[in-house]
């Protein structure tokens, strides 16, 4: 099971963010259209956390010398299909939420109740801190295959109160600790 303590650690430098938030505001147009709490500034940092998820995965797989291929649009308005192809053709999806305090192993990773008939094999998951003065560290958790994320996640039905805040839409989740640990991730991704 994975642990915190045992995360990927990447600092978002300040050309990520930048790179992160030009391509948001390109997709702005297709992403989180459906949230009407947010404005369009809201709706594009979602979307540049996004980027920073996958831009950290991408390092973490070159630093373990794992081939993958880039599903998504860098560039453009293109409904999400995956973010990664493995060298199985395994859709590797990365789901990264932002976090204003370090991480802890009881806390949830969550996939939408709108984005599961998305195609996924493999989720992996990944919390952006946040800190005061605008520091970002990403930390990648861990990850799950589909199908063992919908055998063991829990659903939260829009409105339900969980740890004194409302869901705001129908959406599955398993805590940090129901993760595998993301060096498990890598034999997975280099076989053939």
């Amino acid at each position: 099971m994975a642990s915190f303590v045992n995360a990927f650690k990447w600092a978002c430098s300040a050309e990520s963010w930048a790179e992160a938030n030009r391509r948001a505001e390109i997709r702005i147009k297709t992403e989180y259209k459906r949230d009407i709490r947010l404005d369009d500034k809201q709706r594009i940092e979602k979307i540049a956390i996004g980027y920073i998820g996958e831009f950290a995965f991408k390092e973490w797989c070159r630093q373990n010398e794992i081939e993958i291929e880039y599903l998504g649009e860098e560039i453009g308005n293109t409904p999400d299909h995956g973010d990664f192809s493995g060298c199985n053709n395994q859709v590797i999806d990365v789901k990264t939420q932002e976090v204003f305090y370090i991480p802890q192993d009881d806390w949830r990773c969550e996939v939408t109740q709108e984005q599961i008939p998305r195609p996924a094999d493999i989720y992996v998951f990944s919390k952006m801190h946040t800190t005061n003065n605008g520091k970002r560290t990403l930390y990648i958790v861990g990850w799950m295959t589909k199908i063992e994320f919908m055998q063991n996640a829990q659903f939260h039905a829009k409105g339900t109160i969980l740890k004194n805040r409302p869901v705001h839409y129908p959406k599955w989740d398993v805590t940090i600790a129901q993760l595998q640990e993301l060096s498990s991730l890598v034999p997975v991704l280099k076989e053939v």
